[in-house]
């Protein structure tokens, strides 16, 4: 069932939306389980039964979410007033972002947006609005690796992007947790520390700032300010113990174990809907009540039982869970903390010939706590560099310190604040803890190490091949198990060893070492494809998606030469979001950077990008200086050799103080088979004016985003290209590419490429002259990357062709 709704949940678009394939699988898998049932195989009957409701089960909550998106601009495409109420506050600052509940008089049903406004008060979950927002395409940008938001906004069952532009404030009258909420904000005053408690308390990170948010990445502790299961297991924890204690004042014969277990679950669910029943507290808690239902009944399960169980019914309770990154890393955590307690528990290892639990339980507490990092370190790195493409070298010790820390003392103290009403000043204990733990924790964050995709597939093949050799030594141990034992051990035992009675059976520790082979050929595998894709390639031209602006990547192996370098704004740039992720991801270094002129769209992202590669070459056709670097001039007549690849720059004529559209710098880029023309911002009266100068080519990028001022007929005919590309973002203002470029494109019969409709474009010219284009977003694409069709935004190509 896991299989199944996981493929469907990442088929096209157009592959959910064809209703035959899927009536003709529907009635074929009908007759297999009338078939399973006749036979007498009633267990099989069964399983393709649960194929087929969990199939349709997830088909039929996509559509929802599909045919939702596709009525967003039905019912919201005019400024007309709406009811607005706030479920969940994401950002406050000079803007404010929210998850938001709208709803018209022609809709009956609320439809859940991700909304950007500035109100003159702040936002609180629970109030309730009434408003005028402005539509905002139902997209994101798309580079290869980078962050999906469109996913991120179905994984939330968001359908709808808008701007507010003016509301008023009806009601605000908030419940239990939303009192709870406000108290705790008044007692804590904005300290710096804040944004970390309410984070602990009630799942909101709003007040965390982005150094915080960072912190807690790079020193990889993130998993311990989302609430999720580890919380909701010590605070159930917590709760047995309150029973325990309540049972002390009882007689004899009135303790069971059924009160201490009522009060931890009780204590949890509490603890759950302060976080307001976020999705991992969700988890956690109908993971919770499944064990406890189980521990009522007196059923016994083995926690690989348990934990399937527990996958099937998050997934039978909402199949778009599975789009989900925190489902993905909690449930990735737990496998890998069941696989490492499978292969090698601690329960085997003895001192001195007898159980570590002779040391005593605190040292005993301490073992296992450095027991599960180190299977987590070997096992769960992997996992993390997918997600984070990181890792911090330290995290053992690390995690050793302040998982006690935040467990045992930090939590406790906001739970007895929150229940106590600050009792006993309790708020004050919190915000020192707090503080002193992010004191503590900032040294550690300079180890964080970013690692490349070629770093990230030789770390994941060193873990697996430490787990294949002690999966190998413990299958080793068990086999000589009733063999005799040598004489000198017998005279001295051995300090460290292991109980081999207590090991994995020989069935299980088959199939694990199985596994981790597979595993290990699977990632040869990769890494014998990447090795050779960058053989084979002798260069490429990336345009990165960096939304209404431009950047293009020139890249030979892992040394690249960037033109333009997308916008910026007040507090951030593209540089910082896509830009140089990507290169870090690729293990790209740059030797050069070239500016066109010096419109914040192509140059905001020059002094992030100098500041971490100052090595770099910065040229630029006028005088003006970033990261306090004189830049080297481009201007017509000037060429360079970088490695096998000859870069002409063909305008302009002279170097200005600020260069404008009209002084872009204009490259040719040649490698002896094919060119390519890079013109920036370049306008019309421009590209007649060096007309003659052009050269025929092969690919173009189009000038100005697509704009009509740009890319005139006589240029076209001029450069003659059969490869135009186009740098802008979906739905922008200015409504690039212009009709009338895309319509002077088409009659020269040219193939469009945009990054608004494709994501990132990736030009690979390969050593046998083969030239290859691959886009990020295409039509055989998941359906939540998809845009035709999807939120009324349309794909421009198709009206051209």
């Amino acid at each position: 069932m896991i299989v199944v709704c996981l493929s469907i949940m990442y088929l096209p678009l157009t592959w959910l939306q064809a209703s035959d394939w899927q009536l003709g699988l529907i009635i074929v898998l009908s007759v297999c389980t009338l078939v399973c049932w006749w036979k007498k195989k009633k267990q099989l009957a069964l399983i393709v039964v649960a194929i087929v409701i969990s199939g349709v089960w997830s088909v039929i909550n996509i559509k929802g979410l599909v045919i939702q998106t596709q009525q967003v601009p039905v019912y919201f495409a005019n400024t007309k007033p709406v009811i607005i109420k706030i479920e969940k506050v994401l950002h406050q600052g000079d803007y404010q972002t929210a998850i938001a509940l709208l709803q018209t008089t022609e809709a009956a049903e609320q439809y859940r947006f991700y909304l950007t406004w500035l109100p003159k008060q702040p936002l609180q979950s629970g109030q309730i609005w009434r408003g005028e927002i402005k539509l905002k395409p139902f997209t994101s940008r798309l580079n290869q690796g980078g962050f999906q938001r469109q996913k991120w906004f179905y994984a939330n069952r968001i359908v709808g992007t808008a701007n507010v532009k003016q509301a008023r404030l009806l009601s605000d009258q908030p419940n239990l947790r939303q009192h709870l909420l406000r108290f705790a904000e008044r007692q804590l005053k904005d300290h710096p520390s804040t944004g970390l408690l309410l984070a602990l308390g009630f799942a909101e990170k709003y007040h965390l700032t982005q150094e915080q948010l960072r912190l807690f990445q790079q020193t990889g502790t993130a998993h311990l300010i989302a609430i999720s299961g580890l919380h909701i297991g010590l605070v159930f924890f917590f709760g047995l113990l309150v029973g325990r204690g309540i049972q002390y004042l009882l007689p004899t014969r009135k303790i069971t174990p059924i009160l201490p277990l009522l009060c931890g679950g009780a204590l949890a669910i509490f603890y759950s809907y302060l976080a307001d029943f976020s999705i991992p507290t969700t988890r956690a808690a109908i993971g919770l009540i499944l064990l406890l239902l189980l521990r009522f009944r007196r059923c016994h399960l083995t926690w690989w039982q348990l934990y399937l169980r527990c996958l099937a019914l998050f997934i039978m309770f909402d199949p778009i869970i599975l789009l989900s990154d925190s489902f993905w890393l909690s449930a990735s955590a737990v496998f890998c903390l069941l696989v490492w307690n499978e292969l090698l528990p601690l329960s085997v290892w003895q001192w001195r010939g007898k159980p570590l639990s002779q040391l005593g339980k605190v040292p005993y507490y301490l073992l296992g706590l450095l027991h599960i990092q180190i299977g987590l370190s070997l096992l769960f790195t992997p996992i993390t560099l997918l997600f984070f493409h990181g890792i911090n070298l330290q995290n053992v010790l690390i995690n050793l310190w302040i998982v006690p820390l935040f467990s045992l003392l930090l939590i406790p103290c906001i739970l007895l604040s929150i229940i106590t009403f600050n009792g006993l000043g309790s708020w004050q204990w919190c915000v020192t803890i707090a503080t002193k733990s992010l004191e503590w924790l900032m040294p550690w964050q300079t180890t964080w190490r970013e690692f490349s995709l070629s770093e990230s597939l030789w770390v994941r093949l060193i873990c697996l091949c430490m787990v294949l050799i002690i999966g190998w030594y413990v299958y080793y141990q068990k086999q000589h198990l009733n063999k005799n034992s040598t004489l000198l051990a017998q005279l001295q035992p051995q300090i460290i060893s292991f109980n081999r009675e207590q090991l994995p059976d020989i069935k299980r520790l088959h199939y694990l070492i199985i596994s981790v082979i597979v595993g290990l050929i699977w990632q040869l595998m990769l890494l014998g494809h990447h090795y050779y894709q960058h053989w084979q390639t002798r260069w490429s031209l990336e345009m990165l998606d960096v939304g209404q602006g431009l950047s293009v990547l020139i890249r030979q192996g892992d040394k690249g030469v960037l033109y333009d370098t997308g916008a910026s704004w007040q507090g951030g740039s593209m540089a910082e979001l896509e830009i140089l992720p990507y290169l870090q991801r690729q293990g790209i270094k740059l030797e050069k950077i070239i500016l066109s002129h010096d419109d914040n769209d192509h140059s905001g992202g020059a002094t992030k990008l100098l500041m971490h590669y100052p090595k770099a070459e910065l040229y630029t056709p006028s005088q003006v200086t970033y990261a306090n670097r004189s830049p080297l001039p481009c201007m017509r007549g000037k060429e360079m050799q970088w490695r096998t690849l000859r870069i002409s720059m063909l305008a302009p004529e002279q170097i200005v103080a600020q260069a404008r559209n009209q002084h872009t710098c204009v490259l040719l880029i040649e490698d002896g088979r094919y060119q390519v023309l890079l013109t920036g911002d370049l306008d019309r009266k421009s590209e007649l004016r060096y007309l003659s100068f052009l050269p025929k080519v092969d690919i173009v990028q189009i000038a100005h985003h697509g704009s009509k001022t740009s890319t005139s007929q006589p240029f076209l005919q001029q450069i003659d290209a059969k490869i135009a590309l186009i740098s802008s973002g979906l739905g922008n203002r200015w409504h690039f590419p212009h009709s009338e470029v895309l319509e002077r494109l088409a009659m020269q019969k040219m193939q469009i490429l945009n990054t608004g409709w494709d994501g990132q474009i990736r030009l690979c010219f390969m050593r046998n002259n083969e030239l290859i284009i691959t886009t990020e977003r295409h039509q055989r694409t998941a359906w939540f990357n998809q845009l035709d069709e999807v939120g009324g935004w349309r794909n421009s190509r198709l009206k051209v062709e």
